[in-house]
């Protein structure tokens, strides 16, 4: 396909459609290629130093190259792959570019609207989640390929279609981050799950491999989202709920250190007593005591 792009009327966006596309275009940027080009309308022109300012929703597919991405409400710089889709926001600063080594190849609408409005103000789509990594882009890129053939026939006569199509793909979004956020409850409550046994379980040897098998989820995907959601490993958990046990058991009973290394299921008193020193930087013993004496004075 080669470049192209309109500019459309800015339509009262209180129409039935309940939005209206504003522009369209396809862009392919070879590597080392100048970007962004400077034959746009002064209102949409921005170079990299700058960034650009909006006053109407843009999305845009990359669907091949790479690129980085910043906006006000992101921290630093994001890399864009292949198969993603960005959001430009009102009112929001943004830049984008291409990497030179690979160029891009983009497509993209522009709509304002009540819809549009609407779907922000419920949060669907906001501007700390203006990339969308896609698993396929094909109802996308079927939804843009549409977009590019109406406009290149006629797209003053065709921008009540177009209006639809960018609808159309505001609710491609919304499933993308819906689906999103229901795999973000999933790995939520795996976590849960893996944090109930192991509390159950801290006086068993670990046995990681097991207990993803028993959570249904893979090794690696168990540690990676313990570490996303409680910010240290699984084992390390384990270990600090075992030495937390420990002091329970040194503070409201009686039971010797042997005892209580037996119960916690350490291999050996001396072992027992090296992971808690590592840990509270006292022996059992010692840091019982320290306890008695403060319980004492108080």
């Amino acid at each position: 396909m080669k470049d192209y792009f309109v500019y459309l009327p800015k339509k009262t966006p209180s129409s039935i459609w309940g939005g209206v596309a504003t522009s369209t275009g396809f862009t392919k940027i070879l590597p080392n290629e100048n970007y962004p080009r400077h034959h746009h309308p002064v209102d949409h022109h921005f170079n990299w130093s700058k960034g650009r300012i909006l006053h109407s929703f843009q999305i845009i597919l990359i669907s091949a190259g790479a690129g980085i991405f910043e906006n006000a409400v992101l921290p630093g710089t994001q890399v864009v792959e292949p198969g993603t889709i960005m959001i430009l926001f009102p009112e929001v600063w943004h830049r984008y570019r291409p990497k030179p080594e690979t160029g891009w190849v983009e497509h993209w609408i522009e709509c304002r609207g009540p819809v549009f409005d609407e779907a922000l103000r419920s949060r669907l789509i906001e501007p700390r989640h203006s990339l969308l990594k896609l698993g396929s882009i094909r109802d996308f890129s079927d939804c843009f390929e549409r977009c590019h053939s109406l406009a290149l026939i006629d797209a003053m006569a065709n921008q009540d279609l177009l209006s639809t199509l960018g609808i159309h793909l505001l609710a491609l979004i919304g499933q993308v981050r819906r689906n999103e956020r229901g795999l973000a409850r999933a790995i939520d409550d795996v976590v849960q799950r893996a944090l109930m046994l192991i509390a159950l379980r801290c006086h068993e040897p670990l046995d990681l491999k097991a207990l993803a098998a028993e959570l249904g989820v893979g090794y690696s995907n168990l540690r990676h989202s313990f570490v996303a959601r409680v910010g240290i490993s699984p084992r390390q958990h384990y270990l600090n709920t075992r030495i937390q046990k420990a002091q329970d058991l040194l503070h409201n009973t009686a039971k010797s250190v042997k005892e209580i290394a037996e119960i916690l299921g350490f291999e050996s008193p001396s072992h027992f007593c090296k992971q808690f020193k590592n840990r509270i930087g006292d022996s059992p013993s010692d840091w019982r005591e320290r306890l008695t004496r403060g319980g004492r004075r108080a």
